[in-house]
Protein backbone atom coordinates (compact mmCIF):
# COMPACT_ATOMS: atom_id res chain seq x y z
CA UNK A 1 0.00 0.00 0.00
CA UNK A 2 1.62 3.29 -1.10
CA UNK A 3 1.56 6.53 0.88
CA UNK A 4 -1.50 7.95 -0.89
CA UNK A 5 -3.43 4.74 -0.26
CA UNK A 6 -2.41 4.83 3.41
CA UNK A 7 -3.74 8.37 3.77
CA UNK A 8 -7.02 7.45 2.09
CA UNK A 9 -7.38 4.36 4.28
CA UNK A 10 -6.65 6.38 7.43
CA UNK A 11 -9.11 9.14 6.53
CA UNK A 12 -11.83 6.69 5.55
CA UNK A 13 -11.23 4.33 8.46
CA UNK A 14 -11.06 6.89 11.25
CA UNK A 15 -14.61 8.04 10.55
CA UNK A 16 -15.86 4.44 10.67
CA UNK A 17 -13.97 3.73 13.90
CA UNK A 18 -15.41 6.74 15.70
CA UNK A 19 -18.92 6.15 14.38
CA UNK A 20 -18.81 2.59 15.77
CA UNK A 21 -17.83 4.02 19.16
CA UNK A 22 -20.74 6.46 19.02
CA UNK A 23 -23.16 3.68 18.05
CA UNK A 24 -21.94 1.53 20.97
CA UNK A 25 -22.53 4.49 23.28
CA UNK A 26 -26.13 4.82 22.11
CA UNK A 27 -26.71 1.09 22.50
CA UNK A 28 -25.18 0.51 25.92
CA UNK A 29 -24.88 3.82 27.79
CA UNK A 30 -27.21 4.20 30.75
CA UNK A 31 -27.57 7.89 29.86
CA UNK A 32 -28.96 6.99 26.46
CA UNK A 33 -31.93 4.72 27.05
CA UNK A 34 -34.81 6.23 24.98
CA UNK A 35 -35.77 3.78 22.24
CA UNK A 36 -35.11 6.43 19.59
CA UNK A 37 -31.45 6.51 20.62
CA UNK A 38 -31.23 2.72 20.60
CA UNK A 39 -32.66 2.57 17.08
CA UNK A 40 -30.25 5.27 15.95
CA UNK A 41 -27.37 3.33 17.51
CA UNK A 42 -28.27 0.21 15.53
CA UNK A 43 -28.68 2.22 12.33
CA UNK A 44 -25.29 3.89 12.76
CA UNK A 45 -23.65 0.56 13.62
CA UNK A 46 -24.86 -1.22 10.47
CA UNK A 47 -24.17 1.80 8.26
CA UNK A 48 -20.63 1.92 9.69
CA UNK A 49 -20.26 -1.79 9.00
CA UNK A 50 -21.32 -1.17 5.39
CA UNK A 51 -18.64 1.47 4.98
CA UNK A 52 -16.01 -0.62 6.77
CA UNK A 53 -16.64 -3.66 4.59
CA UNK A 54 -16.27 -1.65 1.37
CA UNK A 55 -13.11 -0.05 2.76
CA UNK A 56 -11.52 -3.42 3.63
CA UNK A 57 -12.54 -4.84 0.26
CA UNK A 58 -10.92 -1.91 -1.54
CA UNK A 59 -7.61 -2.02 0.33
CA UNK A 60 -7.29 -5.73 1.15
CA UNK A 61 -4.23 -7.40 -0.35
CA UNK A 62 -5.56 -10.83 0.59
CA UNK A 63 -8.02 -12.56 -1.71
CA UNK A 64 -10.44 -13.65 -0.51
CA UNK A 65 -10.59 -11.74 2.77
CA UNK A 66 -12.39 -13.75 5.47
CA UNK A 67 -14.45 -10.85 6.79
CA UNK A 68 -15.45 -9.59 3.35
CA UNK A 69 -16.45 -13.03 2.08
CA UNK A 70 -19.10 -13.24 4.80
CA UNK A 71 -21.06 -11.16 2.34
CA UNK A 72 -23.28 -8.07 2.48
CA UNK A 73 -26.25 -9.71 4.25
CA UNK A 74 -26.00 -7.28 7.19
CA UNK A 75 -26.64 -4.41 4.77
CA UNK A 76 -30.28 -5.50 4.85
CA UNK A 77 -30.65 -3.85 8.27
CA UNK A 78 -29.52 -0.32 7.34
CA UNK A 79 -32.80 0.76 5.74
CA UNK A 80 -35.14 -0.78 8.34
CA UNK A 81 -33.32 0.80 11.28
CA UNK A 82 -33.27 4.19 9.53
CA UNK A 83 -37.02 3.96 8.90
CA UNK A 84 -37.77 2.80 12.46
CA UNK A 85 -35.63 5.58 13.95
CA UNK A 86 -37.40 8.31 11.98
CA UNK A 87 -40.80 6.79 12.66
CA UNK A 88 -39.94 6.65 16.37
CA UNK A 89 -38.97 10.33 16.48
CA UNK A 90 -42.04 11.45 14.55
CA UNK A 91 -44.41 9.03 16.35
CA UNK A 92 -46.12 8.63 12.96
CA UNK A 93 -47.23 4.99 13.09
CA UNK A 94 -47.33 3.77 16.72
CA UNK A 95 -48.05 0.16 15.68
CA UNK A 96 -44.77 -0.07 13.73
CA UNK A 97 -42.92 1.61 16.57
CA UNK A 98 -44.37 -0.84 19.10
CA UNK A 99 -43.48 -3.90 17.00
CA UNK A 100 -40.06 -2.77 15.80
CA UNK A 101 -38.36 -5.93 17.11
CA UNK A 102 -40.60 -8.16 14.98
CA UNK A 103 -39.87 -5.93 12.00
CA UNK A 104 -36.13 -6.38 12.48
CA UNK A 105 -36.37 -10.10 13.28
CA UNK A 106 -37.99 -10.63 9.90
CA UNK A 107 -35.01 -9.14 8.09
CA UNK A 108 -32.54 -10.95 10.36
CA UNK A 109 -34.20 -14.22 9.33
CA UNK A 110 -33.90 -13.25 5.67
CA UNK A 111 -30.22 -12.37 6.14
CA UNK A 112 -29.37 -15.68 7.83
CA UNK A 113 -31.35 -17.60 5.25
CA UNK A 114 -29.47 -15.95 2.40
CA UNK A 115 -26.14 -16.68 4.07
CA UNK A 116 -26.90 -20.33 4.79
CA UNK A 117 -28.70 -21.28 1.57
CA UNK A 118 -26.64 -19.29 -0.89
CA UNK A 119 -23.42 -18.02 0.78
CA UNK A 120 -21.48 -15.15 -0.68
CA UNK A 121 -18.24 -17.09 -0.99
CA UNK A 122 -20.01 -19.70 -3.15
CA UNK A 123 -20.52 -17.22 -6.00
CA UNK A 124 -19.27 -13.70 -5.13
CA UNK A 125 -19.65 -12.49 -8.73
CA UNK A 126 -23.37 -13.32 -8.72
CA UNK A 127 -23.78 -11.58 -5.36
CA UNK A 128 -22.01 -8.44 -6.56
CA UNK A 129 -23.93 -8.31 -9.84
CA UNK A 130 -27.42 -9.18 -8.63
CA UNK A 131 -27.96 -9.62 -4.89
CA UNK A 132 -26.00 -6.54 -3.73
CA UNK A 133 -27.93 -4.23 -6.12
CA UNK A 134 -31.13 -5.83 -4.79
CA UNK A 135 -30.09 -5.08 -1.21
CA UNK A 136 -29.30 -1.50 -2.24
CA UNK A 137 -32.79 -1.20 -3.76
CA UNK A 138 -34.26 -2.43 -0.46
CA UNK A 139 -32.23 0.30 1.26
CA UNK A 140 -33.61 2.82 -1.25
CA UNK A 141 -37.16 1.66 -0.56
CA UNK A 142 -36.78 2.35 3.16
CA UNK A 143 -35.06 5.65 2.37
CA UNK A 144 -38.07 6.74 0.31
CA UNK A 145 -40.49 5.52 3.01
CA UNK A 146 -38.56 7.54 5.59
CA UNK A 147 -38.77 10.59 3.35
CA UNK A 148 -42.54 10.16 3.05
CA UNK A 149 -42.86 10.04 6.85
CA UNK A 150 -40.90 13.27 7.16
CA UNK A 151 -42.71 14.98 4.27
CA UNK A 152 -45.97 15.50 6.17
CA UNK A 153 -44.63 17.39 9.24
CA UNK A 154 -42.37 19.48 6.99
CA UNK A 155 -45.30 20.30 4.70
CA UNK A 156 -47.44 21.21 7.70
CA UNK A 157 -44.72 23.50 9.03
CA UNK A 158 -44.26 25.13 5.62
CA UNK A 159 -47.99 25.81 5.23
CA UNK A 160 -48.00 27.48 8.63
CA UNK A 161 -44.97 29.54 7.56
CA UNK A 162 -43.02 28.42 10.58
CA UNK A 163 -39.38 27.41 10.76
CA UNK A 164 -38.52 23.72 11.03
CA UNK A 165 -38.09 22.33 14.51
CA UNK A 166 -34.62 21.22 15.53
CA UNK A 167 -35.74 17.59 15.45
CA UNK A 168 -37.26 17.74 11.96
CA UNK A 169 -34.28 19.65 10.58
CA UNK A 170 -31.96 16.97 11.98
CA UNK A 171 -34.02 14.20 10.38
CA UNK A 172 -34.03 16.02 7.04
CA UNK A 173 -30.25 16.48 7.05
CA UNK A 174 -29.77 12.86 8.13
CA UNK A 175 -31.90 11.64 5.22
CA UNK A 176 -29.95 13.78 2.76
CA UNK A 177 -26.64 12.44 4.10
CA UNK A 178 -27.82 8.82 3.86
CA UNK A 179 -29.17 9.46 0.34
CA UNK A 180 -25.73 10.75 -0.71
CA UNK A 181 -24.09 7.57 0.62
CA UNK A 182 -26.68 5.38 -1.10
CA UNK A 183 -26.07 7.18 -4.39
CA UNK A 184 -22.32 6.57 -4.12
CA UNK A 185 -22.64 2.88 -3.30
CA UNK A 186 -25.27 2.23 -5.95
CA UNK A 187 -23.81 4.14 -8.90
CA UNK A 188 -20.05 4.21 -8.24
CA UNK A 189 -17.97 1.28 -9.47
CA UNK A 190 -16.63 -1.09 -6.79
CA UNK A 191 -13.11 0.03 -7.68
CA UNK A 192 -13.97 3.49 -6.30
CA UNK A 193 -15.76 2.43 -3.11
CA UNK A 194 -13.15 4.32 -1.09
CA UNK A 195 -15.09 7.45 -2.09
CA UNK A 196 -17.98 6.19 0.04
CA UNK A 197 -15.84 5.83 3.16
CA UNK A 198 -14.29 9.28 2.67
CA UNK A 199 -17.72 10.85 2.18
CA UNK A 200 -18.95 9.02 5.27
CA UNK A 201 -16.06 10.41 7.34
CA UNK A 202 -16.74 13.96 6.12
CA UNK A 203 -20.45 13.68 6.92
CA UNK A 204 -19.82 12.03 10.27
CA UNK A 205 -17.37 14.67 11.48
CA UNK A 206 -19.57 17.44 10.11
CA UNK A 207 -22.47 16.27 12.28
CA UNK A 208 -20.16 15.43 15.18
CA UNK A 209 -18.59 18.92 15.30
CA UNK A 210 -22.00 20.57 14.98
CA UNK A 211 -23.32 18.75 18.04
CA UNK A 212 -20.12 19.41 19.97
CA UNK A 213 -20.65 23.16 19.58
CA UNK A 214 -24.46 23.09 19.89
CA UNK A 215 -25.17 21.43 23.22
CA UNK A 216 -28.79 22.58 23.34
CA UNK A 217 -29.63 20.91 20.01
CA UNK A 218 -27.69 17.81 21.03
CA UNK A 219 -29.74 17.41 24.21
CA UNK A 220 -33.02 18.05 22.41
CA UNK A 221 -32.33 15.43 19.74
CA UNK A 222 -30.58 12.67 21.66
CA UNK A 223 -31.69 12.99 25.29
CA UNK A 224 -35.41 13.65 25.06
CA UNK A 225 -37.82 11.11 26.45
CA UNK A 226 -40.83 11.24 28.75
CA UNK A 227 -38.72 9.83 31.56
CA UNK A 228 -35.99 12.41 31.07
CA UNK A 229 -38.46 15.27 30.94
CA UNK A 230 -40.11 14.20 34.18
CA UNK A 231 -36.73 14.06 35.90
CA UNK A 232 -35.33 17.29 34.47
CA UNK A 233 -38.11 19.78 35.08
CA UNK A 234 -37.78 20.69 38.72
CA UNK A 235 -39.62 17.71 40.15
CA UNK A 236 -42.79 18.21 38.08
CA UNK A 237 -44.27 15.37 36.09
CA UNK A 238 -45.52 16.07 32.61
CA UNK A 239 -49.17 16.13 33.73
CA UNK A 240 -48.45 18.44 36.67
CA UNK A 241 -46.59 20.88 34.48
CA UNK A 242 -49.35 20.89 31.84
CA UNK A 243 -51.96 21.63 34.52
CA UNK A 244 -49.85 24.38 36.04
CA UNK A 245 -49.31 25.95 32.62
CA UNK A 246 -53.02 25.77 31.79
CA UNK A 247 -53.96 27.50 35.04
CA UNK A 248 -51.39 30.23 34.38
CA UNK A 249 -52.63 30.88 30.84
CA UNK A 250 -56.33 30.91 31.79
CA UNK A 251 -56.14 32.92 35.02
CA UNK A 252 -53.35 35.41 34.29
CA UNK A 253 -53.53 35.62 30.47
CA UNK A 254 -49.84 36.45 29.99
CA UNK A 255 -50.27 36.09 26.22
CA UNK A 256 -52.02 39.50 25.95
CA UNK A 257 -48.60 41.04 26.50
CA UNK A 258 -47.24 41.58 22.96
CA UNK A 259 -43.67 41.51 24.28
CA UNK A 260 -44.06 38.23 26.15
CA UNK A 261 -40.96 36.01 26.11
CA UNK A 262 -40.57 32.31 26.87
CA UNK A 263 -38.36 33.26 29.82
CA UNK A 264 -41.33 35.09 31.39
CA UNK A 265 -43.48 31.95 31.31
CA UNK A 266 -40.59 29.79 32.51
CA UNK A 267 -40.05 32.11 35.46
CA UNK A 268 -43.74 31.89 36.41
CA UNK A 269 -43.48 28.08 36.31
CA UNK A 270 -40.23 28.13 38.35
CA UNK A 271 -38.26 26.31 35.66
CA UNK A 272 -35.47 27.38 33.30
CA UNK A 273 -36.13 28.75 29.82
CA UNK A 274 -34.42 25.71 28.27
CA UNK A 275 -36.56 23.32 30.30
CA UNK A 276 -39.71 25.16 29.22
CA UNK A 277 -38.68 25.02 25.54
CA UNK A 278 -37.87 21.31 25.88
CA UNK A 279 -41.25 20.70 27.50
CA UNK A 280 -43.18 22.50 24.74
CA UNK A 281 -41.38 20.69 21.93
CA UNK A 282 -41.30 17.22 23.44
CA UNK A 283 -44.62 17.09 25.32
CA UNK A 284 -46.87 19.41 23.32
CA UNK A 285 -45.09 19.33 19.96
CA UNK A 286 -45.24 23.12 19.60
CA UNK A 287 -42.88 26.04 19.49
CA UNK A 288 -43.35 28.88 21.98
CA UNK A 289 -44.65 31.21 19.26
CA UNK A 290 -47.24 28.68 18.06
CA UNK A 291 -48.39 27.91 21.59
CA UNK A 292 -48.87 31.58 22.55
CA UNK A 293 -50.50 32.54 19.25
CA UNK A 294 -53.12 29.82 19.71
CA UNK A 295 -54.20 31.48 22.96
CA UNK A 296 -54.13 34.92 21.34
CA UNK A 297 -56.35 33.77 18.49
CA UNK A 298 -58.83 32.20 20.92
CA UNK A 299 -58.88 35.49 22.86
CA UNK A 300 -59.51 37.40 19.62
CA UNK A 301 -62.39 35.06 18.71
CA UNK A 302 -63.91 35.63 22.13
CA UNK A 303 -63.66 39.41 21.76
CA UNK A 304 -65.14 39.34 18.26
CA UNK A 305 -68.08 37.30 19.51
CA UNK A 306 -68.75 39.35 22.63
CA UNK A 307 -67.99 42.94 21.62
CA UNK A 308 -69.04 44.78 18.46
CA UNK A 309 -67.68 48.15 19.57
CA UNK A 310 -63.99 47.36 18.99
CA UNK A 311 -62.36 47.48 15.59
CA UNK A 312 -60.57 44.36 14.44
CA UNK A 313 -57.23 46.10 14.84
CA UNK A 314 -58.09 46.99 18.44
CA UNK A 315 -59.13 43.37 19.08
CA UNK A 316 -55.81 42.18 17.70
CA UNK A 317 -53.95 44.54 20.02
CA UNK A 318 -56.07 43.51 23.01
CA UNK A 319 -55.30 39.85 22.24
CA UNK A 320 -51.54 40.39 22.36
CA UNK A 321 -50.62 40.82 18.69
CA UNK A 322 -48.15 43.61 18.09
CA UNK A 323 -49.34 44.45 14.56
CA UNK A 324 -52.43 44.22 12.40
CA UNK A 325 -50.66 42.18 9.71
CA UNK A 326 -49.43 39.60 12.22
CA UNK A 327 -52.91 39.34 13.71
CA UNK A 328 -54.62 38.79 10.34
CA UNK A 329 -51.99 36.31 9.09
CA UNK A 330 -51.96 34.22 12.27
CA UNK A 331 -55.74 34.26 12.61
CA UNK A 332 -56.25 33.06 9.05
CA UNK A 333 -53.63 30.32 9.44
CA UNK A 334 -55.18 28.91 12.63
CA UNK A 335 -58.89 29.53 11.99
CA UNK A 336 -59.03 29.18 8.21
CA UNK A 337 -60.55 32.59 7.54
CA UNK A 338 -59.68 36.24 8.10
CA UNK A 339 -60.96 38.03 11.24
CA UNK A 340 -63.36 40.14 9.14
CA UNK A 341 -64.83 37.07 7.44
CA UNK A 342 -65.08 35.28 10.76
CA UNK A 343 -66.95 38.28 12.21
CA UNK A 344 -69.36 38.44 9.26
CA UNK A 345 -70.20 34.75 9.65
CA UNK A 346 -71.34 35.15 13.27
Amino acid sequence: MDFTAQILFLFGGIGVFNSVLISVYFLFSKKSRPITNVLFGFFLLFLSERVLKSLIYFFSDVAPNGYVTFGPVTFLLIGPFLFLYINSRLKFTPKIHKNWKLHILGWVAVAFGMHLIYPFKGDPVFWKNYILPGINLQWLGYLIASGILLFYPIKKTTLKRESLSVSNLWLLLLLIAVAVLWFIYFFIDISYFVLGSITFSILFYGFFLYFIFHKKEQKEIFQTSKRHIDQQIAGFTKTQLINKLDVLMVEQKPYINPHLKSSDIAKSLSISTHQFSLFLNASLGKSFTTYINEYRVEEAKHLIQSNNKYTLEAIGNASGFNSKSTFFTTFKRLVGSTPSKYKSQL
